[in-house]
């Protein structure tokens, strides 16, 4: 879920820390719900058993916390707080999810091999999925490929990063339910691929993540529908994640190495080192508790660890989880706040 959707989300529930962390990994039951009521712990509430290849696409919580988009596409019903069970599947693979603020709409980015590299589905009925618009970025061998999916705070635009020049698209959603081209920036991706994207709570910047030039670009969107560079920083080659917290003065990133970034962008179109934490195992994932508390990430050694950010620009250990599964083969490749 992108950090502007948590914000508005935390406006209403009394600035709740985000009580719950949906986890994807790749053993069974491949989807596990940790508690997360108690501020600075992580234990189980709850699993779902998904097929494996679900088990691979990062959870996304719908903006009223009621819902799960998972790999499949599968949509979970977390109505009941703490509970997971089916509300509805929708035929297709995923890489990346992200609902409007208004939750009435949710895009995936594709696996190889379907129609379109962004899907758009209508959920103005909650708990059902049904197709809207579909849009295919650049083919790269034979098919549309596309990775990270961001909606803009106002919903009006949809950032896609992908495979293949020009590696990032900005889709026009100004009228709902339809998908129309915007504009293109080309990132420095040397190694041939962008892999996420991430709105800034108040849609001025987009975060990109991709492999080569330094990993991070920081987009500037000041001019709704249009793109420009504002800086970018050197994450060490390449970017893997990277996500805004709900008020914008902080970044939280990975190269897909052992280390965590924590980026200063108080200043708006800047970065700037803040701090770094070494979890250890490969990246996958991350994201920010609602109230920037606390920094999830997602991991293959460790599997899930919990960073306490409870002073700003400073990280530190708060708690770990090992999901099921061997050490030897269980990672954890999706991780989510709940925003409530």
């Amino acid at each position: 879920m992108s950090v502007w959707e948590k914000v508005a989300s935390a406006a209403g529930a009394g600035g709740a820390t985000g009580s719950y962390v949906a986890v994807a990994h790749n053993a069974t039951p491949y989807l596990t719900l940790l508690d997360h009521t108690i501020p600075g712990t992580l234990t189980l509430a709850a699993t779902y058993t998904a097929s494996s290849a679900a088990g691979f696409t990062p959870p996304c919580f719908s903006p009223d916390g009621n819902y799960i988009a998972a790999g499949g596409v599968t949509l979970l019903d977390h109505t009941t707080p703490g509970s997971l069970s089916l509300a509805t599947t929708y035929s297709s693979g995923a890489n990346r999810f992200d609902f409007t603020l208004d939750g009435n709409y949710l895009a995936f980015s594709s696996l190889p091999g379907t129609a379109y590299s962004i899907t758009l589905l209508n959920r103005t009925t909650p708990g059902s999925l049904a197709f809207a618009a579909g849009y295919a970025t650049p083919i790269v061998s034979g098919s549309p490929r596309a990775t990270g999916v961001s909606f803009s705070p106002d919903g009006n635009y949809l950032a896609c990063s992908h495979y293949g020049s020009p590696y990032f698209t900005l889709l026009d959603h100004t009228t709902p339910g339809s998908l129309s081209l915007a504009t293109t920036y080309t990132l420095n991706a040397t190694g041939g691929a962008a892999l996420s994207v991430d709105f800034s709570p108040d849609g001025n910047y987009i975060i990109c993540t991709h492999y080569g030039g330094g990993g991070l670009t920081l987009l500037d969107h000041t001019t709704p529908g249009s793109v420009s560079l504002a800086t970018t920083y050197n994450a060490g080659g390449n970017g893997v994640a990277a996500t805004f917290n709900g008020t914008g003065d902080y970044i939280a990133a990975s190269n897909g190495s052992s280390t965590i970034f924590l980026l200063d962008s108080s200043t708006p179109g800047s970065l700037s080192f803040a701090a770094s934490y070494a979890a250890g195992g490969s990246f996958y994932s991350l994201d920010f508790s609602l109230d920037g508390k606390y920094i999830v990430l997602g991991l293959s050694a460790v599997k899930v660890t919990l960073l306490d950010h409870t002073t700003p620009g400073s990280l530190s250990l708060a708690a770990t989880y090992t999901v099921a599964g061997s050490i030897f083969s269980n990672n954890a490749y999706g991780v989510a706040f709940s925003p409530n």
